[in-house]
């Protein structure tokens, strides 16, 4: 799931890993986000739109479903914007970091 109140974000996010065959459900608000999760149990990662700590820039998060985020977990960010292959690599190592 994609979490990013910028469509074009969202849009973007959606056409890099489409290619890689994964099915994407995106939100536009926590809110949104919120209801989503309840009701969707099958959610491998979610990429959330924060800002980052200290910043007024703004980067995308990884956390899977279930688990809290905690400081540590704002050491791993990717700042926007950014390549393909940087949120594909940004993805696999998080990934791997918490299985």
């Amino acid at each position: 799931m994609i979490v990013d109140d910028e469509e074009s974000i969202i849009e973007k996010v959606k056409s890099f890993l489409q290619d890689d065959e994964l099915d994407i459900i995106s939100a536009n608000s926590s809110r949104q986000a919120l209801e989503i999760i309840q009701n969707e149990n099958k959610l491998d990662f979610i990429l959330i739109d924060t800002p980052m700590p200290g910043s007024d820039k703004s980067a995308l998060f990884l956390t899977k479903p279930g688990s809290k985020l905690t400081s540590k977990d704002f050491n791993s960010f990717l700042q926007k914007p950014f390549t393909k292959e940087q949120l594909l690599s940004f993805i696999n190592e998080n990934i791997k970091k918490d299985s």
